[in-house]
């Protein structure tokens, strides 16, 4: 793996990121809000953002699980509320692993077609027939994909969201009593694995975003905060705690992108480990960042007009999401050293 970004790829971080600045995220006083923005989505559409790692036979992108990442990354920043991550990134991946036919691939591509992935209740794993699924970043969408053995359902979606931790997006519960799903397809052991690589190398990705933007706006604010006269920032105690969470946050980085390439350049079992690896970096990192920003803020950082409780609220349920930190070094610890005696 060559560790840089090559100009095709930096000129995408630019794109992403302006497009992020345009659709942000709304003042925290209007959060919560189930409300769906069809504008924001076509836009994504329409820069050739949904589903982009999906095949141009589809209507996909074609493009690299790093460039997926890239694009992830940046629209954590500013904690958007268009739900990319559910919708556009991890719906179109679990139903091409499925072997979902073209008219199915070719309607979510176009933005056409609204499908989440749904999560079991203690949000570990992809979501079955049995326990109380929930359909993940659910704003807009119809269907949440749930697991029946091997099979790969599209289950509607039923009532309104419940509160979570994550103000920026919308969870809903799955009407499982409702009549026949429909079949996707079908999910092997190998395309499941090759699924959730892809998968926590992109949570890694959003993780990553939302620490970078909380740094970037603690530095910016003790850079102008000022007492006794000079700014906050001048203090040795306030550098060592930016500097701290600077390294964190460059060791997720680092992590993710290695677990992003790896998505589509490993075998499936050591994609998964890399992709285990990102994703316990990042949440731990994460959550080091957040705590950070909150202490360099200081008093203004628990207001809710303030972003930073946005964004912590993101990290805490991005970390658990699909496991945190421990569950992934013990799934790592198993793979390398063998089952716990």
């Amino acid at each position: 793996m060559f560790a840089a970004l090559t100009p095709e790829q930096h000129q995408l971080v630019d794109v992403s990121r302006r497009l992020a600045g345009d659709l942000g995220c709304p003042n925290p006083s209007e959060l919560p809000h189930d409300r769906d923005d069809p504008a924001a989505w076509t836009t994504l559409v329409e820069a050739g953002l949904v589903a982009m790692h999906l095949e141009e036979a589809v209507g996909g992108g074609g493009a690299h699980s790093a460039d997926v990442a890239l694009v992830v990354e940046q629209l954590a920043t500013q904690t958007c509320l268009v739900p990319f991550l559910g919708q556009g990134v991890l719906a179109p991946e679990l139903a091409r692993r499925g072997g979902a036919d073209v008219a199915v691939l070719g309607s979510l591509a176009a933005g056409e077609r609204r499908l989440t992935v749904a999560l079991s209740a203690d949000l570990r794993g992809l979501a079955t027939m049995t326990g109380a699924p929930l359909a993940f970043d659910a704003r807009g969408a119809t269907h949440g994909l749930v697991l029946d053995g091997r099979r790969l359902l599209a289950v509607p979606i039923e009532g309104r969201p419940f509160d979570q931790a994550d103000v920026t997006r919308v969870a809903h519960r799955l009407a499982m009593v409702s009549s026949d799903p429909e079949v996707i397809g079908h999910l092997s052991i190998e395309a499941e694995t090759r699924f959730l690589a892809f998968a926590l190398a992109m949570l890694a990705a959003d993780l990553v975003g939302v620490a970078d933007a909380a740094l970037r706006s603690a530095i910016d604010y003790v850079r102008e905060r000022r007492q006794f006269g000079v700014a906050v920032g001048s203090f040795q105690a306030v550098q060592h705690l930016a500097a701290d969470a600077a390294v964190a946050l460059e060791a997720a980085r680092s992590s993710m992108w290695h677990a992003a390439w790896a998505a589509d350049e490993l075998g499936a079992d050591d994609a998964l480990i890399a992709a285990r690896q990102a994703k316990a970096v990042a949440s731990r990192a994460a959550l080091e960042v957040v705590e950070a920003q909150t202490q360099l803020f200081g008093g203004i950082a628990i207001t809710w007009e303030e972003r930073a409780h946005v964004r912590v609220r993101r990290a805490l349920l991005d970390r658990v999401v699909l496991g945190d930190e421990h569950v992934h070094y013990d799934a790592i610890a198993t793979a390398r050293l063998g089952a716990r005696v």
